[in-house]
């Protein structure tokens, strides 16, 4: 038979003190309750059935309270209403791997809703925080303020080095299976289409389109590297009209994008432009979100996939919140990249007349 719900007047009773500081406690005022008194009346409440209104409370020793969660964070200027198709795909996985420890998550906002005199949230609610997963590169200013939480921090698709937990995608395999197969197919010719949004990120990949294409015994021209405000449709559009403005003769045959939604929008441009996709030019994105293959033609693109970089981020903010000797051991965890061939890569024009010779 289950326990009868106690009430706070109970609890106080037991314990000996007021009902007013229960009650205080049990709403989460940390502030205004010594948190030795703190934790003794919660423990106490929880280990003899305490059920705050919307709220049930296992025994201690037999689970934490299913209001435990982990919170989440976009970058700026993403919004929920916004979010990004990748990190759809992330908070995807956090979602899967957490629904299986009984834990929730939470929308914290985007880093633009927050300022030093609106943050953190309130005490109440960071009692019951996990971790904070991050999305994306923020300023670090901004991680000083999450950090000051006292809570596990991951950061997921960026990284701070001896600040807080990072997940990311292996970049320079990524760059390496792209560049690889399209020098394969005979493309000597490349382009690297980018956002000065996220800096990090851009000169990761930038960096490692580089390493790839000197390794191959060519370089990548200072005319083919497009810089767009952001990494989103609109500006790939953009960035294949600007391409497109030179003459045919001096389009590169192999143009690389940041992500998915940059080379759709420049897909988009192309086909309106007549251009043959895997023909006269060929087109490749560090992705692997569905943006990639839900629409016509499927784009070629390698990355880890990013329900992966889900799963990892909330498994060490989940097994960080129970080790606090591992409070200042930060994991960089580095996910391996996979290629997928679709229909906008292949030989470049020349090499099908070379070859058909």
């Amino acid at each position: 038979m289950s326990k009868k719900r106690i009430s706070q007047t109970e609890i106080a009773r037991q314990l000996g003190v007021s009902q007013t500081l229960v009650s205080m406690a049990l709403n989460g005022r940390t502030s205004e309750v010594a948190k030795a008194t703190y934790d003794r009346i919660w423990a106490f409440a929880v280990e003899h059935g305490y059920s705050p209104r919307g709220m049930k409370l296992k025994s201690l020793g037999e689970a934490q309270p299913e209001a435990f969660t982990v919170g989440y964070l976009l970058r700026s200027p993403i919004r929920m209403a916004t979010k990004s198709n990748f990190f759809s795909h992330v908070t995807q996985g956090m979602h899967e791997y957490l629904s299986q420890k009984g834990l929730k998550m939470t929308f914290l906002g985007s880093e633009s809703d927050y300022t030093p005199e609106n943050f953190p949230v309130r005490d109440g609610f960071v009692r019951y925080l996990e971790g904070v997963a991050i999305l994306g590169q923020v300023h670090p200013e901004f991680l000083d303020l999450v950090c000051g939480l006292k809570k596990p921090v991951v950061m997921v698709s960026a990284r701070a080095p001896g600040i807080c937990h990072s997940v990311n995608s292996n970049e320079r395999q990524a760059a390496d299976l792209i560049v690889g197969h399209l020098y394969d197919l005979g493309h000597r010719e490349f382009a690297f289409f980018s956002s000065r949004a996220t800096p990090g990120r851009h000169s990761e990949r930038y960096d490692a389109v580089v390493a790839a294409l000197r390794a191959r015994g060519l370089s990548l021209r200072p005319e083919n590297v497009m810089l767009e405000d952001e990494a989103e449709r609109r500006y790939g559009y953009q960035a294949a009209e600007k391409m497109l403005a030179r003459s045919s003769t001096q389009w590169p045959t192999a143009w690389i994008f940041q992500n998915g939604l940059m080379a759709r929008g420049s897909v988009s441009r192309l086909f309106q432009a007549q251009v043959r996709l895997g023909a006269d030019v060929s087109v490749a994105a560090f992705d692997r979100t569905r943006v990639m293959d839900d629409e016509i033609p499927g784009i070629t693109g390698a990355a880890a996939r990013p329900e992966d970089l889900g799963r990892e981020a909330a498994r060490i903010l989940f097994e960080s919140a129970r080790d606090e000797d591992q409070a200042y051991t930060f994991t960089d965890m580095v996910l391996p990249a996979e290629l997928s061939v679709r229909e906008t890569t292949g030989a470049p024009a020349t090499a099908r007349k070379l070859n058909a010779q």
